[in-house]
């Protein structure tokens, strides 16, 4: 697992006019003309499904040895962690996958789109919907009798396959889209009130766009077990666990609830009664009162500092990442963090951009004395004035925020390059499908793909189709609309989207690595800047189409391999997404209505209510403003941040030397596996947010991916995973919960009374409060 490259078993590709050549050499290795290495082997698929599960059975038994149990790649952890069984007469089109499907689909577009407009932002998270639908699915197994025609509404026992598509269709509803963002900015701040249908159909285009893409890519990055999604392991064995184990006599049952009770009783302490656990570190302890001492040791509160050498208690924080992502992927991220350090504290200590007189972390613009910048004042109709800007001045980043977006720009370009250098076999089959007439062949060789061609894929054209239908919705909500984006904006955009979806898809498959958003959403931003100079809502529309349809392909991708691992039918997989994705955009748009027409004073105001807030549409369209607006006055040759912008161009350059030195000596793991893409994200990773569980998380994973993993494999295979799960299910229903009773998601809060561990003059670790 630590080693992200191809795996002999599991992915094989094959250029016809070798065919013969392959043949000849027997399966060996094959070394073509690029110098890459390609797998030729010629592999008996049902020979070697029949190994692995004797394999499996071994292991579930507990016969198995010691290395049998070891896991070191991704085909380990698909055949080892995961089993590879398909009930293929489980009823899986039932009324309660409907009934629940759709329910928990609406209940999470509801929840998701009340909590864009509360003052506190929840997520529904799919660990949180994943028990409430089990709960829900073995009532109703229990409750409705099975006797004459209600055997229709209640068929046998709740199934996995039925499970998981509730899961794939509710997780695909419960987000606020990002197309809800722009209307609602353009229905509160630009007095622009969408038709109906416009609205509607601009979320379905951005979001089906996405999912075309994600069709497209799938032969490429969901079938090969090196594509393996570390992030869909964790659900996929919850199933398993779930469905799989006899019930709740099994081991492996019995431990997740153990853990899932222990974490929920337990952060009840560091979410609400003891804040303190969130970030314990003893400098702040020592010393409440040094700027000095917050921007570098504290970290427990927002935009508070760095938390160099903090504590974290708190899973809500820390979460369940480091305990399935690959050990080589979390180096690289750890090797970013401590640039981090170093980089944040000679920005701001060595005075570079005006460090010193803005904040030590801040996402806002300032003007040239630190006050915040009146973006309102620069603007005409909704438009950059020049007369104005001149009367107003320039705008300032924070110097930890432009740090920021300098190493986002140069971890899109390292990214990219890295992606194509030493990932090129991955992408490859999606590459060459682009062209119809290529005489390439693409062989799989992975065992639950094996057991998926029994079902019926679904035809490319589908999605080809798809997404010309949305490209059409799309273009015709952007005229209708007003959005001032046209046709070949969106063509260049588009094509820009779909490429950084390859290249982004491919490392979330391979190396769990998809913290990318933010950067993708600013490159675009930058983008557009250029193509609608000074037009704010075209920029929102152009970040829109660019960055939504990745971040939803990479989610749909995800949700793909889910349904493979739990052979769920590829064309009842397309079925529940599409149906979470309506239901999800239609609810979002009917709330947002709701809520701004009854609540518009508290959405504009500054602090909004307790119950109300605007901060969420404030924050996007301040963000269209200062692309949008000052775009070129910021960024272009000669100007403060004119490195931001060229450092995409000079991020394409930091993989070349790695990839020379891997070229030079293939064995060295080192060289194979250092990715200078992740180190540069996380370069400036802590220039925003709650920072303190870096260290903890950091601890973690190590213990998980290299101690437990290679000195007690048994146990890994068996319970790493699973443990996870019960650790992030028991967070989020507790978190739920809290936010609901006592965070003031829905009503008033209840803060705990003040006490040593919760001293409202400080932070939640007891450094000064941020200023």
């Amino acid at each position: 697992m630590s080693e992200p490259v191809p795996d002999p078993v599991s992915l094989t590709y094959v250029e016809s006019e070798k065919l013969a050549d392959v043949e000849a050499a027997g399966g060996d290795f094959k070394e073509l003309k690029n110098g890459s290495v390609e797998v030729v082997s010629e592999i008996d698929d049902q020979a070697q499904l029949a190994e692995t599960e004797a394999l499996e059975a071994r292991l579930a038994s507990g016969e198995a040895t010691d290395a049998e149990y070891k896991v070191r790649t991704s085909h380990d952890v698909a055949v080892k962690v995961l089993s590879t069984r398909d009930d293929i007469d489980l009823p899986i089109l039932t009324f309660r996958m409907f009934f629940l499907g759709l329910g928990f689909s609406a209940f999470g577009a509801v929840l998701a789109q009340l909590y864009y407009f509360k003052p506190q932002t929840l997520n529904v998270s799919q660990g949180f919907l994943l028990i409430m639908t089990f709960f829900g699915g073995k009532a109703m197994e229990r409750i409705i009798p099975r006797w004459g025609p209600l055997k229709w509404l209640n068929p046998g026992p709740f199934n996995i396959k039925e499970h998981g598509c509730i899961i794939i269709m509710s997780s695909t509803a419960a987000g606020s889209a990002t197309a809800i963002q722009v209307i609602s900015v353009q229905e509160l701040f630009y007095n622009n009130t969408m038709n109906a249908g416009i609205a509607i159909f601009t979320l379905l285009a951005s979001q089906l766009i996405g999912y075309a893409f994600a069709g497209m890519l799938q032969e490429a990055l969901v079938y090969p077990s090196v594509t393996f999604w570390p992030g869909t392991i964790v659900p996929a064995n919850m199933f398993q666990a779930l469905h799989f184990d006899g019930g709740l006599g099994s081991k492996r049952t019995k431990l997740f609830w153990a853990v899932f009770t222990g974490i929920f009783c337990w952060e009840i302490f560091p979410q609400w009664i003891f804040p303190m656990l969130t970030g314990v570190s003893i400098f702040c302890m020592i010393d409440h009162t040094s700027p000095v001492i917050r921007n570098i040791f504290g970290g427990a509160s927002n935009n508070e500092g760095m938390g160099l050498l903090a504590l974290c208690f708190d899973w809500n924080l820390i979460g369940s990442g480091n305990l399935y992502t690959p050990l080589w992927t979390q180096i690289n991220i750890n090797i970013g963090i401590l640039f981090t350090y170093i980089l944040m504290t000679s920005v701001y200590y060595g005075n570079i951009w005006h460090g010193k007189t803005f904040p030590f972390m801040s996402q806002d613009l300032f003007n040239a004395t630190g006050s915040p910048y009146n973006q309102s004042l620069i603007l005409t109709d909704g438009k950059f004035d020049p007369v104005k800007y001149e009367q107003v001045g320039p705008a300032f980043f924070s110097a930890t925020n432009a740090l920021g977006l300098i190493t986002q720009n140069l971890a899109m370009g390292a990214t990219t390059v890295h992606v194509f250098l030493f990932y090129w076999p991955e992408i490859k089959p999606f590459i060459m499908g682009m062209n119809p007439w290529s005489k390439y062949k693409h062989v799989v060789h992975d065992e639950h793909f094996e057991k998926m061609k029994r079902y019926e894929r679904v035809p490319r054209w589908w999605f080809v189709s798809l997404l010309v239908v949305a490209f059409a919705m799309a273009q015709a909500t952007d005229y209708t609309g007003h959005s001032h984006f046209t046709w070949w904006q969106s063509i260049i955009i588009l094509a820009l989207s779909l490429f950084f979806t390859a290249i982004y898809s491919t490392t979330s498959a391979i190396l769990g690595f998809s913290d990318f958003a933010g950067g993708l959403n600013g490159f675009y931003q930058v983008i557009v800047s250029y193509m609608a100079p000074g037009d704010p809502v075209a920029n929102m529309y152009g970040a829109l189409y660019g960055g939504q349809p990745t971040v939803q392909g990479i989610n749909l991708l995800s949700d793909l391999k889910l349904g493979q691992y739990l052979k769920i039918p590829p064309k009842v997989n397309f079925l529940v997404q599409i149906m979470g994705c309506i239901v999800g955009a239609l609810l979002n748009y009917i709330i947002m209505l709701s809520v701004i027409s009854k609540q518009r004073p508290a959405l504009l105001s500054v602090a909004g209510t307790r119950l109300w807030s605007g901060q969420n549409a404030q924050s996007y369209n301040s963000n269209a403003i200062a692309w949008g607006a000052l775009g070129k006055e910021m960024f272009r040759a000669g100007s403060t941040y004119q490195w931001v912008p060229a450092a995409l161009g000079l991020g394409c350059l930091l993989p070349l030397p790695g990839y020379f030195l891997h070229r030079k000596y293939p064995k060295n793991q080192i060289f194979r596996n250092f990715n200078t893409g992740i180190i540069t994200q996380y370069a400036c990773y802590l220039s925003v947010g709650i920072n303190t569980s870096v260290n903890t998380a950091t601890a973690i994973g190590i213990f998980s991916q290299f101690f437990l993993r290679v000195k007690y494999p048994r146990w890994f295979t068996k319970y790493n995973y699973i443990v996870a799960g019960a650790l992030d299910g028991g967070t989020q229903v507790i978190s739920f919960i809290l936010n609901l009773a006592v965070f003031g998601a829905v009503g008033n809060a209840h803060l705990f009374p003040q006490w040593w561990g919760n001293d409202f003059n400080y932070s939640a670790d007891r450094c000064a409060l941020p200023e």
